[in-house]
This record gives structure tokens, sequence and C-alpha cells, in this order.
């Protein structure tokens, strides 16, 4: 006979996921600006809700906890979504610094048991102790010190510090906008956000356009508040640009074209530092780091070959960088497969 499986949440998901989108995020706290936090929560609502929840590839943990972190604020979303379709007791820690948007997703979440608590991190591994399998965000430290609470056979993925870049042939006005998108979103936080423009064709025409692509975006989605160290780096960046190559500068953005070792492993909201690479292979000097993800025009082919080189796991066309479709690998992990356990189901 054909194992057959509990009824599908999906309706209910999907439903939730409506409720989510129809939200206020303004009063959350997420340091962007309204405009920007509203068009993040309605570009992540809509991927999901455009994407396909398809069938668990095992058992789905009976107990799920989601690590949440404060940097980008719709990350648990798609995987709140997906996991609590499948029937998991999703439960959400959320992050001291900025609980609201999680415990908003709960609320709306809140007809399929999905629960948030908010406690500091030395208060909340009972959690851990009570989860069937565990998906944590957040910093190093905090992945490290997660890792040592969890009981060894507890299924986990859990997701440290990465960053991104984006290798380009073009300097075309098109190229600076989808740029622009990817800079602008979430200004800047979490591991999609381009770190680095690497530039094969004229760096300097593609600066000047990327700067107006951000004067004109930020009309329609202003920069948000001001982390601490934004000023000293802008500072720092105006300076070497000056001395090695050129600027651009908006009273939210900034553009710099400098060459590529003075590459900065860093991301700030709307700092966009472009370098001028004079072949791919060029690449190979970068230090080896733990990408996320690579934005880019080149074709399949030369972009496959770079993700290799590198080692990043997810590639995509530029202004989707921070834009994943709903239902992929994160950081090269099948989330899903690692947290559900084979089994068959029951007759």
């Amino acid at each position: 006979m054909t194992p057959r499986r509990p009824p599908s949440l999906e309706a209910e998901a999907r439903a939730a996921v409506t409720r989510f989108g129809a939200m206020d995020p303004t009063s959350w706290g997420t340091g962007l600006s309204a405009e920007g936090a509203r068009e993040a929560l309605r570009l992540s609502v809509d991927a999901v809700l455009t994407g396909r929840f398809g069938e668990p590839p095992g058992e789905p943990p009976a107990r799920l906890l989601i690590w949440c972190a404060a940097n980008v604020f719709t990350a648990p979303l798609e995987w709140t979504a997906r996991f609590s379709a499948w029937g998991s007791q999703v439960t959400l820690k959320a992050p001291t610094a900025c609980p609201a948007p999680v415990e908003a997703l709960a609320a709306a979440f809140k007809p399929l048991g999905v629960v948030a608590v908010n406690k500091a991190h030395e208060d909340a591994w009972d959690l851990v102790a009570e989860a069937d399998a565990v998906l944590g965000f957040g910093g190093d430290e905090a992945m490290t010190a997660l890792q040592a609470k969890l009981p060894p056979a507890t299924p986990r993925s859990l997701h440290g510090h990465r960053l991104s870049l984006a290798v380009v042939a073009g300097d075309d006005a098109a190229t600076a906008k989808a740029l622009a998108l990817d800079l602008a979103l979430y200004d800047g936080q979490g591991c999609m956000s381009p770190a680095a423009i690497f530039c094969l064709g004229d760096a300097v025409r593609l600066g000047e356009r990327l700067g107006d692509a951000l004067y004109e975006l930020s009309g329609r989605l202003p920069r948000g508040e001001a982390t601490p160290g934004l000023g000293p780096e802008r500072r720092r960046r105006i300076g070497l640009a000056r001395a090695l190559g050129q600027v651009w500068e908006g009273e939210d953005w900034l553009v710099t074209v400098t060459p590529a070792r003075t590459f900065s492993p860093l991301s700030h909201a709307r700092l966009a530092a472009v370098h001028p690479l004079p072949s791919l292979d060029a690449l190979a000097e970068l230090p080896r780091l733990p990408w996320s993800t690579l934005g880019t025009d080149l074709r399949d082919d030369e972009a496959a070959r770079v993700a290799e080189a590198l080692g990043v796991p997810r590639v995509c066309r530029l202004g989707q960088m921070q834009r994943p479709r709903f239902g992929r690998p994160h950081d090269g992990v099948n989330v899903e497969a690692t947290l559900c356990r084979s089994r068959a189901w029951e007759l």
C-alpha cells in the first residue's frame, strides 16, 4: 500500500503568511525606514505566496525551534511557513535586540500553534532541550554557543556570519539599477547584501551610474537609522577613494571606485564599493571567506566557474541577491532534509 501522510496545512499556512503581510512593520524597531520595512515585508511575503510548499523530504520534527537573528526581520518567515504547513510545532526564539517582528510573526501564525519566546540567550537553553530539531541564525559566537547546548542526536542547521559579492560584466544603467536594489534592501543588513562589486567593464562608468540609481532609489526607499559604525566607515572609504580612485556621495548613500586590493569584507547601509577587475582569474586573489551569495550578470558557465573557485553556495541574477526564492538551499544546506528524519508514513 502507498504510505499515507497527515493532511497538509498549507492553506492555513498561506493564510498566516497573508496575515503577516497585512501588518504594519513600521513600529517593529527594525532600524529600516517605514518604506524600507514595508518593501522588505512585501517582497518576502510575495516570495512565499508565489512559491511551492512541496512535500517534506522525511518526517518533519514534531517540535522545531527557530533561533532568530535581529538583522533581517523577515528571515524566519519562510521556514515558519514551510514547517507549519508540514505540521511541526514551531517555537521562535526572538532576538532580544529586536523581538517585535518575531512576536508579530507568531501572532500571524497563532492558529497553527506558533509561539514566540523573548528571553536572553542564557535564559533560553530550556527551549533547546525541548526541541526535536533546531534551525539557528546569528553571529558566529551565538551559533557556537547554541551548538554547544544541543543534545548530540538533535538535528540542527546553524547559520553564522557570511558575506556576499557581485561580479559584473556590464556597466550600463540597468546593471546599476539592479545593484542599487541589492544594496538598498535591508540597508546592507544580513549575509546576502553585496559587500563589494567587482566590475569587468568600465568601473568608473558603473560607479557614476550606480550613484544615480541610489539617488533615485532613496526617494522611494529612504535609508533607515545609521548604525554606530556607518559614519567612521563612510569617512574611511571617502578618504581612500579620494587618494586612489573616485567617489560619488549623497546624504544616505556612497559609491567608491578603488583598486581591488582595497577590498574590505564589510557590508554597510548603501556603501557601494566598486573594484575594477581585469579578468575573472584575478578573483583568485580574494581571501577565502564564508561567502553566501554571488550576484552576477555573467554567463551561466562563467558564474558557475567563479562560484566554484570562491566556494560561493548561491548564485543569482543582479537585483535578486536579497530576494532568495522560497524553497532553496540556504548557505548550500538543504535545511528541510537536514531537519526532517527519514521514515515511512504510518498506514
